[in-house]
């Protein structure tokens, strides 16, 4: 199984060349089914809001229930897949990392506990409250979106900041500690997981990372426990994981070639990282999916 990387320009249907896409969930569904309705991934970002629907979501190997007022925040290249036991109803928007800089100029994409890293919860649950003032937004959104006049892409950017302010207050409260302290630490922790998605395949060990980035292996263990609860040691090892059962899964390759790439010593060591952070030996795994 190959999983393709659907690009921002295919959703581009007006020639707006502006890299951002809004529509009710329903009228995505069956423009792109052909395209969507397997395991995919993207070069944006993309936020869904189910008012209806029943079914589970799939992302990055983890099961997620969809139901009414949930919300789902995906990052590029993130593997992702739908299937729904009842109609679903909603709405779905996206847009690339170029189009949001351009108009938040003093805000980065990371600063959203949702996009702060792969370890983000990717669901939240809203109130009806909430779910109200969400529809009238993208409502808003959508008739700028149609119409396409003057100034409408600005006032899309700012639709869509409002959005993810009100995703966002109810997002970190749902998880105080961790969201109060990352404040002091989301920078840095945000040049460790770059650093991370570059290295992982050749550096294994959190000193290589503290030492890059100008900082004691303590200090970058603390930053990444404020940020995620998790240890630096933690990061790394699901980094490997991740991308182990990415290439289990999409290539043909033998379990010792994907252990090759992925920079271990040999088989038996992959073998047995992989049975201890994924609970089950790459072999099984391949076979399960």
């Amino acid at each position: 199984m190959n999983f393709p990387r659907l690009p921002i320009e295919k959703f581009d249907e007006n020639g707006l060349l502006q890299a951002f896409y809004v529509n009710r969930f329903s009228e995505h569904l069956k423009k792109y089914h052909s395209d969507i309705d397997h395991p995919h991934k993207h070069d944006f970002y993309l936020t869904v809001f189910f008012e209806k629907g029943k079914g589970r979501h799939d992302i990055d190997f983890n099961s997620y229930s969809i139901h009414p007022n949930s919300v789902f925040f995906l990052q590029p290249e993130q593997i992702h897949h739908w299937e729904f036991e009842e109609e679903a109803e909603g709405w779905i928007f996206f847009h690339s990392e170029d189009f949001y800089k351009l108009y938040a100029a003093h805000f980065e994409l990371y600063q959203w506990s949702f996009f702060q890293s792969r370890d983000s919860n990717p669901q939240l649950d809203i109130s009806e409250e909430s779910a109200d003032t969400l529809q009238q937004r993208f409502s808003e959104m959508m008739v700028e979106y149609t119409k396409n006049t003057k100034h409408s892409f600005l006032k899309i950017a700012n639709l869509s900041q409002l959005i993810y302010a009100d995703l966002a207050r109810i997002y970190t409260g749902k998880t105080p500690e961790i969201s109060q302290k990352n404040t002091l630490y989301q920078d840095h922790f945000h040049r460790f997981i770059k650093l991370l998605d570059e290295k992982y395949m050749h550096q294994k060990n959190a000193s290589y990372y503290a030492s890059e980035l100008a900082m004691t292996t303590k200090h970058l263990h603390r930053i990444c426990l404020a940020c995620t609860g998790k240890s630096t040691s933690q990061l790394i090892a699901e980094r490997l994981i991740l991308e182990a059962k990415r290439k289990l899964v999409s290539d043909s390759k033998s379990i010792q070639e994907i252990a090759d790439e992925l920079g271990f010593e040999n088989y038996p060591y992959f073998h047995l990282f992989f049975k201890k952070h994924a609970g089950e030996t790459p072999k099984e795994f391949r076979e399960r999916k």
